[in-house]
């Protein structure tokens, strides 16, 4: 223990004053989180307001909490199915985004096989391809299909849309990763998809939890595509359920805030749990390259 370790025990004045003196460093950081912070706080004391008691006081506390306002989005609104529809589709979806993402960059990353330049330009071409011009192909081509206004229909384009960064990020990964691993586990006799399974899908976690993040929050929030993409209520999601939420509650303001903490709260929830493997991801290809 160092002297000013000894100091800062026998006066704790001095931890106190360290801790002022980095306020200013922290002020700024403070402030932006409020700010960010506040709307949320709001909106979720909006949803358990009455109408009246809104238009009177906006920014104060209710007198009585109005769960009927939950209720309400719930079943008159629709944002229970629209709320299971979104469960199914960011599962899918990133179960299958997943799945062959890192079975593509596991190929591409490891063997050498002809034509191998070309389609890791036609995995890059997709970075260049703005969604906002493949709605109309995709209208049609899902309803040549008979996916259209379909779970897994949306599903499977959600995943179609993950694919080349998925490939590009888990690539990147793999190539780091020792080969004299993959050559330890065939001569204990496993073959390509023993390799696979056993030996960079664990070492690959930590970017696989990383991408399964990203695409959760991608899947849950997506709107230009599933507006597109559905038109009926059994097949909508959470985001385009928002935008109809007016149509619903035409005076009924706390009911349209109550529908959209139904939204907002899971994906919190999820990145609260989540970011600790998200920082872990990250910070593991940083070490790695």
């Amino acid at each position: 223990m160092n002297n000013s370790e000894t100091q800062a025990i026998k006066k704790p004045w001095i931890n106190w004053k360290r801790e002022f003196d980095q306020i200013p460093m922290h002020f700024p950081l403070i402030v932006w989180s409020v700010l960010c912070i506040f709307p949320l706080i709001w909106v979720i004391i909006t949803s358990v307001k009455s109408t009246p008691e809104l238009y009177r006081d906006p920014f104060g506390l209710p007198q009585m909490l109005k769960w009927s306002n939950y209720r309400d989005a719930w079943v008159y609104a629709k944002m229970g199915i629209y709320f299971v529809n979104s469960i199914v589709i960011t599962l899918i979806s990133t179960g299958l985004a997943l799945f062959l993402s890192t079975t593509s960059a596991f190929v591409i990353a490891r063997f050498e096989f002809r034509l191998k330049k070309i389609i890791w330009s036609y995995v890059l071409f997709g970075f260049l391809i703005p969604h906002s011009i493949l709605l109309i192909p995709l209208a049609i081509f899902t309803r040549k299909l008979g996916i259209y206004n379909s779970l897994l229909g949306l599903a499977i384009i959600y995943a179609a849309v993950a694919i080349p960064w998925n490939t590009f990020f888990l690539r990147a990964f793999m190539e780091t990763i020792p080969k004299e691993l993959e050559e330890a586990a065939i001569l204990d006799g496993a073959d390509m998809w023993g390799v696979f399974w056993n030996v960079m899908i664990p070492l690959s976690q930590p970017a696989l939890a990383t991408l399964a993040t990203f695409h959760i929050l991608f899947a849950w929030s997506e709107y230009i595509l599933a507006l597109v993409l559905t038109g009926t209520t059994a097949s909508r999601t959470l985001p385009v359920g928002i935008s109809l939420l007016e149509g619903h509650f035409t005076s009924n303001e706390p009911g349209v805030a109550a529908g959209m903490v139904i939204t907002i709260l899971p994906v919190i929830i999820a990145f609260a749990f989540l970011q600790r493997y998200v920082i872990k991801g990250i910070t593991a290809g940083a070490i790695k390259a």
